[in-house]
């Protein structure tokens, strides 16, 4: 709104860039019921919409509901979210950090991000204990991060008894590249809902940086990259089973890992950011021209 408000006062473009759908996501999470509130924040949503100049979309499927929603499509440009090329990238696991964690020896999937509501990692806990009740222990599962739900997934772990599943508290950012070094593969999960149908998790494209395959927990057009550039496996969320059988395809298929790994690599190179903010920067120009010929 502070942005709308300074671009008229200026007399200058607005630029929306839509990252989330809200508050959409509010009412799927559950964080809020349907309210007045709500629907309030809807309005003012599209009002926004309609007032931009040009709206940024970090997915495709946002602009399509956009558009299903009434806002010209003209003025979209999608531009998704990339890599810090200069950061992520292949390295070496930090064995002080394998000793700390009690890794040794084993084969390591781990989640790296928010703890949240819409993330539904109770599957991945669930995924811990079939492995264990198997007497499998050559699986570890490490959860980095921070949230909502961070403290009753840690008492669930200790409730199940699991020894199997390492929690880490959120670390510097430039630290963070040093614990996605530690996985075998990377866990990427969001709740079975429609509306995450619409997003593409930015921590895909670090594990493609860092040439992790991935282990894709979330439907719809970003399961659709993972299998393009064939850098993982997509698996249905929410289905701790099948989480827990991918991760023992890759455990297994060497040759398998070996090109969702190299893949992964080449994947990253279209996803770099700076290729990404030349695309964004002359999508902002196009305003300008377009204004100037008013």
């Amino acid at each position: 709104c502070g942005a709308w408000i300074v671009s008229v006062y200026k007399r200058r473009p607005f630029v929306f860039e839509l990252r989330d759908l809200w508050p959409e996501s509010i009412r799927v999470v559950g964080a809020m019921k349907d309210s007045f509130a709500l629907d309030m924040l809807e309005k003012l949503e599209l009002f926004l919409y309609r007032r931009a100049d040009r709206i940024i979309s970090v997915t495709h499927a946002f602009k399509r509901n956009l558009i299903k929603r009434g806002i010209n499509g003209d003025k979209i440009k999608v531009v998704t979210n990339g890599v810090d090329s200069s950061r992520f990238m292949p390295q070496k696991r930090d064995e002080q950090l394998v000793r700390q964690l009690g890794l040794e020896g084993k084969f390591v999937g781990g989640y790296i991000g928010t703890h949240g509501l819409a993330h539904a990692l109770e599957t991945l806990l669930d995924a811990a204990k079939m492995a264990q009740d198997e007497g499998d222990d050559s699986l570890a599962f490490v959860f980095l991060g921070d949230g909502a739900k961070k403290a009753e997934l840690k008492n669930r772990t200790a409730e199940l008894a699991l020894k199997n599943v390492h929690f880490v508290d959120s670390v510097a950012k430039d630290q963070v590249p040093r614990y996605w070094a530690l996985l075998d593969v990377a866990i990427i999960h969001l709740r079975r809902t429609p509306l995450f149908e619409t997003v593409i998790p930015s921590k895909l494209f670090e594990c493609m940086g860092m040439g992790i395959p991935v282990l894709h927990g979330v439907a719809g057009e970003s399961a659709e990259i993972v299998e393009t550039e064939g850098v993982g496996i997509p698996f249905v969320p929410e289905d701790a089973a099948a989480l827990l059988a991918s991760m023992r395809k890759l455990q297994q298929d060497k040759q398998l890992y070996k090109t969702f790994r190299d893949n992964g690599l080449l994947a990253a190179k279209k996803y770099d950011r700076n290729m990404l903010a030349l695309s964004m920067l002359k999508a902002l120009r196009r305003i300008r021209v377009l204004m100037l010929n008013q």
